[in-house]
């Protein structure tokens, strides 16, 4: 299409969707997005005609014309790259088989979903699959939540992500401890039964503590007894041999297994006590379960480094990897041991309070599966923190949801009462609306009768002007005055609604008046509240409608 229809069309949309007014900024925006090389200094005379007319459209008119071009596929979009990542170059020839690898301690965040998206990208791009790995080896401080499995699958499912086989790694306690037994052989592992203190100490020096150069026969009889609960929880770890003079000095000597006395998991209980660490299992099982591509947070760039010890030892071929910064969401919790904190501490409902940056809330909340995704995709692999930005989300959500019901909002209604009205019938959102001869009574939002004094004119939307006689507390006094409609501020209105009550991000409330169409919606479906934003429904009963907000 050319410039001015494509003007005509996006001005249409940003209309419908900003309470009957097209913003000049914002077609600009979307016509440089459609075309990078258009001269906006030679195409601002088309756009400002077309934001013009418009503008001095009705609102039934402007929302037929929505509906039509919706109705052939509305968004115009300029051709997007394959793929917002790196190639991966080797991917054809070895295969793709990646893994998202969550301590299901709790259900998981947009941040940490940003490993189960990219993997799951990547799968898409070259086949392959990605398995789903639950690291569930603390029975003490990060407990496994209960229906880990069914929670974190149902999440991933509707992220739109693929999952092609699920383990646990407290399942294959027995397999670590074949390898332990294996590298205490080779000479490159050995029970440490040392203080904590004393050990620190020499490892800060380089030096060796005096349980390393134990042959392999006197540690595997040391580990034995690990495994028989001769060693108390503290008093003796298994660690794998490495550089005592590497720079950095948590990679010397890292701890593989620890005793856990009384251990209380929810899968196994307290069969086992000794318990591997996240860079044993994690390293064994990223070789047994054959990946080749591992892609997880920045803070795992040294746990590669100690991974890649073990993989030499073995004969291995460490699988490639990207590590990713941190993700940041303005005033959104993201941590998984604040948010289990604060769960238990009464702070928060639940893994779906609205304060929360779960992939949980930000779905009561009414944000797309789609949306989330594209915003990580567009985030990608790069290893510097990055914030999502929330007007960002927010446009990428209005693409996802596209056409939504638009539904008349009065947040704090009053009651208006116009004297000498005319009978006449007016269009309000695509439906015909009968207004009475005589005193005609209407509720309107009081916020907006605090800028009008006695003898101010204002228009009623779509309908007529009415002119300030009086005003109460609770109710404004007016009458008819014509039906001119140029120069005078417009305010809407509705005859009857329902009532609604709306959870905000912060988690307090907005009560007010919702169009009555609000009742023929069905829950968790998403509307548009005039003047207010994006909600999502999320009970309804009878007259009364709880929604939760998602963006203006």
């Amino acid at each position: 299409m050319g410039l001015k229809e494509d003007a005509y069309r996006y001005a249409i949309k940003n209309a419908f969707l900003h309470e009957g007014k097209a913003d000049v900024g914002a077609i600009v925006g979307k016509m440089k997005a459609l075309d990078p090389k258009l001269d906006i200094k030679k195409a601002m005379p088309t756009i400002i005609e077309a934001v013009k007319k418009v503008n001095a459209m009705k609102q039934g008119e402007i929302e037929k014309e929505y509906r039509k071009f919706a109705e052939k596929g509305y968004e115009l979009k300029p051709k997007q790259k394959e793929s917002m990542l790196p190639e991966l170059p080797w991917a054809a020839k070895e295969g793709v088989v990646t893994r998202f690898a969550p301590n299901p301690n709790g259900p998981f965040h947009l941040g940490n979903a940003r490993a189960a998206i990219l993997s799951d990208e990547y799968v898409k791009m070259y086949g392959g699959k990605m398995l789903l790995r639950f690291d569930d080896t603390d029975p003490k401080v990060k407990k496994p939540i209960e229906n880990a499995e069914e929670i974190f699958k149902e999440d991933l499912q509707w992220l739109g992500c693929s999952i092609g086989g699920t383990s646990f790694a407290s399942d294959r306690l027995e397999i670590y401890y074949k390898y332990m037994r294996k590298l205490i052989e080779m000479e490159k592992a050995y029970v440490c039964s040392c203080k904590v203190e004393k050990w620190r100490k020499l490892i800060r020096q380089g030096k060796a503590c005096p349980c390393r150069g134990k042959g392999s026969e006197g540690q595997l009889e040391r580990f034995e007894k690990m495994l028989k609960h001769a060693f108390r929880e503290g008093k003796a770890v298994l660690r794998i041999k490495t550089d005592l003079k590497h720079p950095d000095p948590s990679v010397r000597d890292w701890w593989a297994a620890k005793v856990v006395d009384e251990p209380k998991h929810p899968r196994v209980g307290s069969k086992y006590c000794v318990w591997p660490s996240y860079n044993f299992a994690s390293a064994i099982d990223d070789h047994e379960l054959g990946v080749t591509l591992i892609i997880r947070g920045q803070e795992h760039e040294q746990n590669k480094t100690k991974q890649e010890f073990l993989y030499s030892y073995l004969g291995w071929k460490y699988p490639y990897s990207f590590h990713f910064g941190r993700i940041k969401l303005a005033n959104m919790v993201l941590s998984t041991s604040k948010i289990k904190e604060g769960i238990e501490k009464g702070i928060y409902s639940g893994w779906d309070d609205p304060r929360l940056g779960t992939i949980r809330a930000l779905r009561r909340r009414g944000f797309q599966a789609s949306a989330l995704r594209k915003a990580i995709l567009e985030v990608g692999v790069k290893s510097a923190d990055a914030q999502i930005d929330k007007k960002r989300l927010a446009d990428l959500n209005k693409e996802a949801l596209g056409d939504v019901r638009r539904v008349a909002f009065l947040q704090n209604p009053v009651r208006l009462d116009v004297d000498y009205a005319q009978q006449t019938i007016v269009e309000m959102d695509g439906k015909k609306v009968e207004l009475g001869e005589g005193t005609q009574q209407f509720v309107v939002d009081a916020g907006e009768m605090k800028k009008f004094k006695k003898g101010d004119v204002f228009r009623l939307r779509e309908a007529y002007n009415v002119k300030v006689e009086k005003k109460d507390p609770l109710q404004v006094f007016a009458r008819f005055v014509g039906t001119g409609k140029t120069g005078k501020p417009i305010v809407a209105w509705l005859l009857q609604g329902a009532d609604v009550e709306i959870v905000m991000p912060d988690n307090s409330k907005v009560a007010g008046l919702a169009g009555a169409e609000i009742a023929g919606e069905k829950e968790d479906s998403v509307v548009y509240l005039d003047r207010f934003g994006f909600c999502r429904i999320d009970s309804l009963k009878g007259n009364k409608a709880v929604l939760w907000f998602a963006h203006r």
